[in-house]
């Protein structure tokens, strides 16, 4: 029982940990991709200055000031989380920010200070991980499933990816601005973008990395986010694995990679799988887990340059293949199941970001069913039809715009604004018009009245005939005689 207590003492505090650290604020408006590194690209920014009315900065002032509500400094930290800033620092807490650092802010905001243009340059942090790349051969992976033919459609933005595994190294170029801090689960406090060992930071260069070689390096959805969830390497122990993935889906993903051979079948782990996908998270697993089949997960194997299976598993232990043997990534190359999962993990991530409106389990049946020769395939993932009734066909849709969108709301909002002015004009003359008759008939019936009770003295009145021809009284009685 104490032992029970402890698991889940400490799982309650690291998921609180991760959901102080990633700021997982409601925003009326979804976050997509993370903004370049390099800050070529013009966009707004704020540079944080020593104090404001006498206080230090934080988040949720600077959300209030520049776009008019504070709920909304969740968007900020995602736009600037795991970014180098000028110091060398990264942001990792809301409420700490630096004098001098450069945040990037959502297309709305608005403010004296907000400035617009190419961001300054910032300061580097240098990765200290080994880094050893592979021959050209090492990249047949990505020439086997093209990913970068599918982004005319979507590259992954909008999605975050939680690895379970070794940790990112956040520092590398390749990944600047696209990891988030995440967790140390080993360690029980700290971040998850630190990692040199294992094979975490190689998993999310083939999730979300961008070298500038347009896919053809490694990268199957640079515009995805990668969240890293620190929890060994090598054979994961089923209590950090099963915590990984309650950390992972608490953080806000919606695909969770298992990058490390871990026991599925063990109660922990399969109870914390079960949960993911009831949250509508899809799970990632190599092959050689051992999970059974289920809706919302993915279980993968590797296969070789010469398109063959690198292993042997029962039939019904793996859903789809993808490449996993001597592939090209961040680091040295790498070979194992969970190599291929980080193919079908940025496939599903480009599937998410193109029709957002799919469930899971919709998600995970289009993949399977778009495979070629039982090997992922994410163009046709993402450019196939879906099934009738099941989403919209992104292929057909022009990628979001968001001043198409305001423009859109702006248009609504000056409509509905000129009917409320136009509308008193145009309803003022059949009001009169209503009032006018109901007053006459009000008038109408007061004569009648009035007559009938003068009726009898009234020379001038004429009493009214019935169909008879025969005068009628005041009593509706025929007149004696008449």
């Amino acid at each position: 029982m104490v032992r029970a207590m402890r698991r889940m003492t400490l799982r309650g505090a690291v998921l609180a940990a991760v959901l102080a650290a990633t700021v997982t604020v409601g925003s009326p408006l979804p976050v997509r991709a993370a903004p370049p590194a390099d800050g070529a690209v013009n966009q707004l920014y704020y540079t944080v200055a020593d104090s404001y009315q006498g206080k230090p900065e934080n988040l949720w002032e600077i959300a209030a000031r520049f776009l008019g509500d504070p709920g909304r400094a969740g968007e900020i930290f995602e736009l600037n989380s795991g970014r180098v800033q000028p110091d060398g620092g990264r942001l990792s807490d809301p409420t700490r920010l630096r004098a001098g650092w450069h945040l990037v802010l959502p297309w709305d905001a608005v403010g004296a200070e907000v400035r617009h243009g190419p961001l300054p340059a910032s300061g580097t942090t240098a990765s200290t991980c080994e880094r050893q790349p592979g021959g050209p051969e090492a990249f047949w992976g990505q020439a086997l499933l093209t990913p970068s033919r599918a982004w005319t459609v979507a590259n992954g933005s909008g999605v975050k990816v939680g690895i379970v595994g070794s940790g990112v190294d956040g520092a590398t170029p390749e990944l600047a601005g696209r990891v988030a801090v995440g967790v140390d689960l080993v360690r029980g406090s700290g971040r998850g973008d630190t990692g040199c060992g294992g094979s975490g930071t190689a998993l999310a260069g083939i999730v979300a990395g961008d070298d500038g070689a347009g896919g053809e390096s490694f990268g199957v959805a640079p515009g995805a986010r990668v969240v890293p969830v620190k929890a060994g390497s090598g054979r994961l122990s089923s209590r950090l694995a099963a915590t990984g993935i309650d950390v992972a889906v608490a953080s806000g993903v919606q695909v969770i990679l298992v990058g490390a051979d871990v026991d599925a079948e063990n109660p922990a782990v399969r109870a914390a799988v079960s949960a993911a996908l009831g949250h509508d998270v899809i799970v990632v697993l190599p092959a050689s887990a051992g999970a059974a089949r289920a809706d919302g997960l993915l279980r993968v194997g590797a296969i070789g340059p010469d398109r063959q299976p690198a292993e042997n598993h029962p039939g019904d232990a793996v859903d789809l293949l993808a490449p996993g043997v001597g592939v090209a990534s961040i680091g040295r190359p790498g070979s194992g199941a969970e190599y291929a999962a980080a193919f079908v993990a940025g496939t599903v991530a480009l599937l998410r970001s193109a029709h957002p409106e799919l469930r899971a389990a919709e998600v995970t049946r289009q993949v399977l069913a778009t495979v070629r020769d039982g090997t992922v395939d994410p163009v046709a993932a993402v450019t196939t039809p879906l099934p009738a009734g099941v989403g919209v066909d992104a292929a057909a849709v022009a990628p979001a715009n968001r001043l198409g969108t305001l423009s859109q709301v702006l248009l609504g909002i000056a409509v509905a604004l000129a009917v409320l002015l136009v509308a008193p004009y145009l309803l003022r003359r059949p009001a009169r018009v209503l009032a006018d008759s109901v007053a006459r008939r009000q008038l109408s019936r007061q004569a009648r009245r009035a007559r009938a009770r003068v009726a009898d003295d009234d020379p001038f009145w004429d009493a009214p005939v019935s169909a008879s021809g025969r005068p009628v009284s005041k009593s509706g009685a025929h007149p004696p005689g008449r």
